[in-house]
């Protein structure tokens, strides 16, 4: 090949690939305030219109917020109180996945012969060709409603699938299954049951790797801490060990180790200064020369009420156990 056919060839790419990805990124058409999105859930920006959302980031709107998107002929709207994620792969044969987590989105999708658009949410799973049509999330149920086409509703929980067509609706209850609902109820069938791609928003959120003031009383948050109460934590470089059970109930410390519990509160007594302990659950030791504290696994103070001196617990592990 000559340079000069490798170099046309080589800006030809260029030029395709560059309009492919503009034609690819879902553009801000119309937008409120409390809207903004993220790439990593920390850190989120507020939308602009006009602007390109960046592939794979999510979208929050607050009570009052409202987004909508386009991308050709397609539109994506989301409505208040609604996170969402979009990510767009391939490049020949184009495919959108939707994260939606909670809210509700419409979408009108271009008609293609075969399916190229999903939505997942914690209960079912919507894969269409081209139609118009709204999915709905709450805390234990979504629902799909169509207008135009055809989308194919799949329930995780319950294995059950229907191809659900204009003015139909089917709804999946985390409990219930699905039901269907229209003038011409489509059938369901059974399919294998399944995991979502992500969880609901009532579901009990995943243990933090470090504890922060905020952190409720009783969650296991140490090295091997589970979304549960925690039934033990043991405190280092204090010298001192604080055991909960979870319950009310009562623990005795001697020689500078105080025991509390979980939840509720202990008495104790130390026959040493530098009294120090580390209780978990948000327990409380208390004891007659010393105090001594926990936060979830977190950290003890003692102080010595003769005087003899003060210990701190640090670095508390808690180990959590589902109950």
């Amino acid at each position: 090949m000559s340079k000069y056919l490798r170099v046309i060839l080589l800006a030809f790419l260029a030029f395709s690939s560059a309009a492919q990805a503009s034609d690819d990124g879902w553009r801000v058409a119309k937008s409120t305030t409390q809207v903004t999105y993220s790439l990593d859930l920390d850190v989120w920006s507020d939308v602009h219109l006009g602007e390109v959302i960046p592939n794979k980031a999510w979208l929050s709107t607050g009570p009052r917020g409202r987004l909508q998107l386009t991308r050709g002929v397609e539109t994506i709207s989301l409505q208040p109180n609604t996170l969402a994620s979009i990510t767009t792969s391939g490049f020949f044969s184009r495919k959108t996945e939707i994260l939606q987590q909670v809210g509700a989105v419409d979408l009108e999708i271009e008609k293609r012969s075969q399916p190229h658009t999903t939505v997942q949410t914690p209960f079912l799973a919507a894969v269409v060709k081209g139609t118009i049509f709204h999915v709905t999330v709450g805390k234990t149920k979504a629902s799909v409603t169509v207008d135009r086409g055809l989308v194919q509703v799949t329930s995780f929980s319950s294995g059950q699938r229907s191809d659900v067509g204009p003015n139909q609706r089917a709804t999946v209850d985390r409990k219930l299954g699905m039901t269907v609902m229209g003038a011409v109820k489509p059938s369901i069938v059974t399919v294998a049951k399944s995991l979502p791609r992500l969880p609901s928003i009532d579901e009990p959120k995943a243990a933090k790797a470090t504890p922060t003031a905020d952190d409720e009383p009783g969650v296991g948050l140490g090295s091997s801490g589970n979304n549960a109460k925690s039934n033990s934590g043991n405190g280092n470089n204090g010298g001192g060990n604080g055991n909960g059970n979870n319950s009310g109930g009562n623990g005795n410390g001697n020689n500078g180790n105080g025991n509390g519990n979980g939840g509720g509160s202990g008495n104790g007594s130390g026959n040493s200064g530098n009294a120090n302990g580390n209780g978990n659950g948000g327990g409380n030791g208390n004891g007659n020369n010393g105090n001594g504290n926990g936060n979830g696994g977190a950290s003890g103070n003692g102080n010595s009420g003769n005087g003899n001196g003060n210990g701190n617990g640090n670095n508390g592990n808690g180990k959590g156990n589902n109950k």
